[in-house]
């Protein structure tokens, strides 16, 4: 594969996490803006006069990928071959195949030489890597080299990810005694490195990767749906549109990247086309009827529309006709001074989707009743025990603490009240199973025996 190098450096484009066939709300609007951001990125990419393209997992969203779908990808991606401009990408965790003896999708776009698929040949104790072979491509391959250079492969791995790459540098030096060295080396991988999603688990340790320094000059990933680089030598784009709203708030897009020949680094971060998601959050506090709260609720759309419609015009918000309906992230909070049952959620959403124009209007309740308010304070560390981050309660906590307040009630059961609430919530659990009354019979007499043993039962332990 020829690729000639600029003046000064190559170009290419790193992109990751289409999800190609999403029906986000279950509309196909949202799959059709799946598809209008991979269209974009690669009109985009093609303009910025790239040499190759990376793509790093998840290119579709469901394993049982749909015609459409799949026509849709080839579609997307033969621009890129009609401008003989190379693709290279992996296997994300949402591109698997539904069953074992089956061909991926991406296999079979391997073979009809739409795009090139790299990953690691894997043993149980070992990987390595094959060259690709333009006239044989069989269903992968594990590094392609592309001008001077050379790209590897590591289709996502799960919980074996820290081992695969453990094993990465020494598979990577064979290749380059068998093959030489090449000027340049990017590796492909779908992980996410930890430290960038507060709260998110099972992230790579930034250590793990140091020792692929020596043989690795860009580390090109996908998984993550946000955009993060580490010392200008990892880099994760973020997904091209937002799955939920928390994502909204994130820079998503792509990188055009540029390695000079001395191995210099610049990769510029572009948003990706995408439509608008806004949050409006309205407190009921200041409301004593709904009347006053309807009042106050249009004031404040009124307002909002104007911050709204300075986001719609963001470049990346539009598409080729202009504005883009928005996705509205509609949040109640406060305490209601007005009975719950006046409070009509119904006409709330009809007010935002008339003043917005709205694709959808996804509502949130976190209000509180007056009654609620009062059943809160009677609970053991109050608000704080049973609301999440975001000001929603968290359901099990507040059934969790509704049982201990309970059984904390009954001087019998104070001393064991944590463990009582969590023997009536696993006897809950089992009701909701369908388990049968003997077995629920069974499960509170072992746990009415290790909490409340009778004397009898407490001879028998000792026994």
């Amino acid at each position: 594969m020829t690729v000639y190098m600029g003046e000064d450096s190559l170009k290419f484009l790193h992109f990751s996490d289409v999800h190609l066939g999403h029906r986000q709300y279950n509309m196909a609007l949202r799959r059709q803006d799946m598809y209008y951001s991979f269209l974009s990125t690669i009109e985009e990419g093609i303009a910025a006069d790239v040499d190759f393209v990376v793509l790093c997992g998840d290119l579709f969203h469901h394993k049982n990928v749909t015609a459409q779908t799949l026509s849709n990808a080839e579609q997307g991606l033969s621009r890129f071959v009609a401008q003989d401009i190379p693709i290279v990408l992996i296997q994300g965790n949402h591109d698997a195949k539904l069953y074992k003896e089956d061909m991926t999708w991406l296999e079979y776009l391997h073979r009809k030489k739409k795009s090139i698929l790299l990953q690691a040949d894997v043993t149980e104790t070992d990987l390595s890597f094959r060259k690709y072979d333009a006239n044989d491509p069989g269903s992968h391959a594990g590094f392609v080299d592309i001008g001077e250079g050379r790209i590897f492969g590591l289709q996502y791995s799960g919980q074996r990810t820290i081992e695969r790459l453990q094993q990465l540098a020494p598979a990577i030096q064979t290749v380059n005694d068998t093959y030489g060295k090449p000027d340049w080396t990017i590796l492909l991988g779908h992980f996410g490195v930890e430290g960038h999603i507060p709260g998110l688990t099972g992230g790579v340790p930034g250590l793990t990767l140091e020792p692929l320094s020596d043989v690795i000059d860009y580390i090109a990933l996908g998984h993550l749906h946000k955009q993060y680089s580490e010392n200008n030598w990892i880099f994760n784009p973020g997904s091209l549109e937002a799955h939920n709203t928390r994502e909204a708030t994130w820079d998503l897009g792509y990188y055009i990247v540029e390695i000079s020949k001395e191995k210099a680094v610049k990769a510029t971060h572009v948003f990706s086309k995408r439509r608008p998601f806004y949050k409006i959050v309205f407190s009921v506090d200041r409301f004593h009827s709904k009347e006053e709260l309807l009042n106050g609720f249009q004031q404040k759309l009124r307002i909002e529309q104007q911050f709204l419609q300075k986001m719609q015009e963001k470049p990346f918000f539009q598409n080729e006709t202009g504005i883009r309906k928005p996705i509205i992230d509609l949040r109640l909070k406060g305490r209601l001074h007005f009975s719950r049952s006046l409070l009509n959620i119904d006409e709330l959403l009809s007010l935002v989707e008339k003043n917005t124009q709205a694709i959808k209007v996804q509502p949130s309740d976190a209000t509180e009743s007056i009654e609620t308010g009062e059943v809160i304070n009677e609970i053991e560390g109050g608000r704080d025990a049973i609301f999440d981050e975001d000001g929603h309660v968290n359901r099990e906590r507040l059934e969790h603490a509704v049982f201990k307040m309970k059984a904390g009630e009954d001087d019998r059961f104070a001393s064991e009240k944590k463990n009582i609430a969590e023997v009536l919530i696993a006897l809950k659990t089992e009701l909701l199973a369908n388990e049968s009354p003997e077995d629920i019979a069974e499960t509170l007499q072992k746990k009415r025996k290790t909490l409340f043993p009778t004397d009898d039962e407490s001879v028998e332990e000792d026994q």
